[in-house]
């Protein structure tokens, strides 16, 4: 396989410099060489390769991973612009928010790109044979939250026998679905996880399960500690990985490497402790 034209072509003109301000110098004077020499340099800069575009994908449309699009605010911002400034212009990582409607179309389509905080559960992909995967990068949960007088101790779906719960207009919840639709269990929505936290901080709702990256980031925000109170025991948890298209190979390994990388980043660790994450790759914090 050949080298890149745009290489090719730097290297070319770059070796020309040197003889064509030579030939300049004699035939025009100093002056002309010079505007000479600079659309030489010119035409070098613009014949390098330009960084390669890739669509991170991002279903998840809620804080911490989208705080607001339009301002670029959130863990999966900070991520994509860390991994483009660590690829030294290879790479220019580009979060693109979507339902996840669309994102299974996009992925049907086979088109280019990469999803961010998905499991390969989500995505039939259990043996990890249709996609690439990134090593775990977020520890998650499903909490049990409830308010604090309240304090419920989640035992299986069957401790919820009675309870109201409050839930995301939208979501599912394994286990107690089905005690949704006998009635067992009455259910509530709201259309947020945010609205959901402050529901129950409220003491409007009875009990809830949410997503432990956005509960506490919300408890968090709205300074809620001492008004919510987390069950010992989840409701499930999981893993977060970032799924790779087939074709995204060198993709993969260069982010691979780097978010081992990452671990010696201080703006991770930083990034880590604004949006109270539990990730699988911890950053390695200088000792005080």
């Amino acid at each position: 396989m050949g080298r890149p034209f745009g290489l090719c072509l730097a290297r070319a003109l770059t070796a020309e410099v040197t003889i064509i301000r030579r030939l300049c110098k004699n035939l025009f004077g100093r002056h002309i060489a010079a505007i000479v020499l600079a659309l030489c340099a010119s035409l070098v800069t613009h014949g390098k390769a330009a960084a390669e575009d890739v669509p991170m994908w991002v279903y998840h449309n809620f804080p911490p991973y989208v705080v607001n699009e339009d301002l670029r605010e959130g863990i999966s911002f900070e991520l994509a612009d860390m991994l483009t400034a660590m690829s030294d212009g290879k790479y220019q990582f580009n979060v693109v928010v979507m339902p996840r409607k669309r994102l299974n179309n996009r992925i049907a389509d086979g088109a280019p790109g990469m999803v961010l905080w998905a499991n390969p559960a989500w995505f039939g992909d259990s043996d990890r044979t249709r996609f690439l995967w990134s090593a775990p990068v977020l520890n998650d949960q499903n909490d049990v939250i409830s308010p604090t007088e309240v304090s419920f101790q989640y035992d299986g779906p069957g401790s919820l026998d009675g309870r109201m719960l409050v839930g995301v207009t939208g979501h599912r919840y394994p286990g107690v679905d089905g005690m949704i639709e006998t009635g067992s269990v009455e259910r509530i929505d709201v259309n947020a996880e945010d609205a959901l936290v402050r529901f129950i901080a409220s003491g409007r709702g009875e009990v809830a399960i949410v997503a432990q990256s956005a509960a506490r980031y919300f408890v968090q925000k709205h300074e809620l500690g001492e008004a919510v109170h987390f069950s010992g025991t989840p409701h499930s948890s999981y893993q977060r990985h970032i799924l790779f298209q087939p074709e995204l190979a060198p993709v993969h390994a260069y982010v691979q490497d780097a978010l081992t990388r990452l671990q010696q980043s201080p703006d991770w660790a930083a990034a880590v402790d604004r949006y109270a994450l539990d990730l699988a790759l911890q950053p390695q914090r200088p000792e005080n």
